[in-house]
């Protein structure tokens, strides 16, 4: 069953050039007990909010089970691959748990 404690996290985003206008963006969440689950990292907004078009958006989800967890700290990575655009130079990643935004990094692409 997921609880509904608040959560922070540590977020870090790295962005790496790929090829052409394509960069990795990884995101490096860090964990701090063993019932956090890792879903998907995908490009977008967390539910309910609302940004500005100058940012590109990634949003990595967790489940916290709650219950009895292991104090355990690990860090999650996941990579994805996304365009560089001119009007677009920011990108901002979320960690969000059980809904909820958890922590946050911001970085520009670089040149």
């Amino acid at each position: 069953m997921a609880d509904d404690a608040k959560h922070t996290l540590k977020v870090t985003l790295a962005l790496k050039w790929v090829h052409d206008n394509v960069y990795d963006a990884k995101v490096s969440v860090t964990v701090t007990d063993s019932c956090y689950v890792a879903g998907n990292l995908k490009v977008g907004l967390p539910l309910g909010m609302v940004g500005i078009p100058e940012i590109e958006y990634l949003t990595f989800s967790f489940t916290h089970k709650g219950g009895i967890c292991s104090d355990i700290v690990k860090t999650v990575d996941k990579t994805i691959q996304i365009p560089f655009s001119s009007v677009k130079p920011t990108v901002t990643a979320f960690a969000v748990v059980n809904g909820k935004v958890a922590g946050q990094d911001t970085q520009p692409f670089p040149k």
